[in-house]
């Protein structure tokens, strides 16, 4: 798994996974939840990843859930996981919010501390 975009879309749908956990449980994903979730998307989309990359992305995905939860309304009032994926577990980039959290994800992933526009 070396292209940027397909960490970027792993670490997106993760980030979402998170979001989605709080935003209708009131509490993040569990540890065995992410590693579980990261084995799904990765079996479903036919990727292959170290346990270090793995460990990364899934760290990067609850901070960044943490913060963008923290920093607003970027997700408020949807009710269910259909607005963030679609059936084959791709993440939506026909939502807004979707298409503003996949750039963080890409930014953070480059390096840009900054995490891009917001």
């Amino acid at each position: 798994m070396h292209r940027l975009e397909t960490k970027a879309e792993l670490l997106c749908f993760l980030t979402l996974s998170e979001i989605f956990s709080f935003r209708t449980r009131g509490a993040w994903l569990r540890v065995d939840h992410l590693v579980e979730s990261t084995r799904i998307w990765l079996r479903c989309h036919n990727h292959h990843a170290d346990w270090r990359l793995r460990i990364e992305l899934s760290r990067m995905a609850t901070d960044l859930a943490q913060q963008l939860v923290k920093a607003g309304d970027i997700v408020r009032n949807q009710p269910d996981a259909s607005w963030f994926v679609t059936r084959d577990t791709k993440i939506n980039l026909a939502s807004p919010w979707v298409i503003v959290i996949y750039a963080r994800c890409v930014a953070t992933l480059s390096g840009d501390i900054s995490g891009g526009a917001a």
